[in-house]
């Protein structure tokens, strides 16, 4: 039973309200929360049998700057074991406490100058967008002259800042950790396209190896996007399950906007075509890859090769009875020609 409720960017809830008041209409109250910024966005609960307006003060909530309660609030949302109802888990399990990670990325959101612009960066890169698609590119050519994967760290941070197309390998069928580092003073949210985040964890400051004690693995919630309080940090579970190239990203918009992205490339090196099904016939070529030339409409024969020069013919072969014929005529043309 809540009062209120933290919504962060991205995050949706489905609530029950016990309407067991008198029968009047109430207000409903939404306001910013870990800001500055005082907003109040005001709805009404209205009771069928009500004739009257709401009256009186809009309804108190809690203090938006206070950060523990709200932190508070996001650990205590857990998954509902006991209803039955179909679960995200991919293996089958209603909790995550006995998978085993492959991979962790350690991944700190900053701000930067770079080329005397302001951008925001993932591990100090902020995200290059080159004209080619990156599954085009993947696809035809694993990326070579558009992207390198994994060049850039995903579990540490560079000591200078560069501006570059920001692509990590992750393991078909594996799980992998993410802990988002917010090391600013705004609020942050991230979302990971084309998979569920199973979150475990929240924290302040810094996170060690150890921070894993504190995460719930028995019935977390799982999420499309995950907030990260200033000056903490937000560990989730990602099973990936789901084949391609997928964008990381911050849903804060400026954040976005100039350059908190990245992609995480999830691939099985099994050769098997069916790991992933194929691009389509009318696929559209750009950037660095012209469009091949359309094939020839059904039922048109096939145009032969061109034939090449004809190769000069081999010399005459003279037989013996032919050359002393021509020796003899020789011979006496020049006897002629001497008398």
């Amino acid at each position: 039973m809540l009062d209120s409720l933290d919504i962060h960017v991205g995050q949706s809830y489905s609530v029950l309200v016990t309407t067991n008041k008198s029968i009047s209409s109430y207000y409903i109250a939404a306001t910013p929360t870990q800001t500055n910024i005082r907003v109040t966005g005001v709805g009404v609960l209205h009771y069928s049998e009500s004739t009257t307006l709401p009256t009186g003060p809009l309804p108190i909530g809690p203090d938006p700057s206070d950060r523990e309660f709200s932190l508070n609030q996001a650990r205590s949302i857990r998954w509902n074991l006991t209803a039955g109802a179909a679960r995200p888990n991919p293996q089958g399990m209603f909790n995550v406490s006995n998978v085993t990670t492959s991979q962790t990325f350690l991944l700190h959101n900053t701000k930067t100058q770079l080329f005397r612009h302001t951008r925001y960066t993932i591990n100090n890169v902020s995200y290059y967008t080159p004209h080619t698609p990156l599954k085009l590119s993947d696809y035809l050519n694993n990326g070579s002259g558009i992207f390198y994967p994994d060049l850039y760290p995903t579990n540490f941070t560079k000591r200078v800042a560069v501006s570059g197309t920001f692509v990590a390998t992750g393991t078909h069928k594996e799980w992998l950790e993410i802990v988002f580092f917010n090391d600013l003073e705004a609020m942050d949210t991230w979302h990971l396209d084309g998979f569920g985040l199973f979150v475990v964890g929240y924290g302040h400051g810094l996170w060690t190896p150890m921070s894993r004690l504190t995460y719930n693995v028995y019935d977390p919630v799982v999420r499309s996007s995950v907030q990260v309080y200033p000056s903490g940090w937000s560990a989730v579970y990602v099973y990936l399950d789901n084949p391609g190239m997928w964008n990381l990203r911050s849903e804060r918009l400026e954040s976005w906007f100039l350059g908190q992205e990245m992609y995480v490339r999830v691939r099985d090196y099994d050769p098997d075509p069916a790991r992933e099904r194929a691009p389509p016939q009318n696929l559209l070529y750009c950037g660095i890859y012209n469009s091949p030339p359309p094939p020839p409409p059904p039922g048109t024969a096939a145009t032969p090769p061109s034939q090449g020069p004809v190769p000069p013919s081999p010399a005459k072969s003279w037989s013996p009875s032919k050359r002393a014929s021509s020796h003899f005529l020789l011979g006496v043309l020049l006897l002629w020609m001497v008398l």
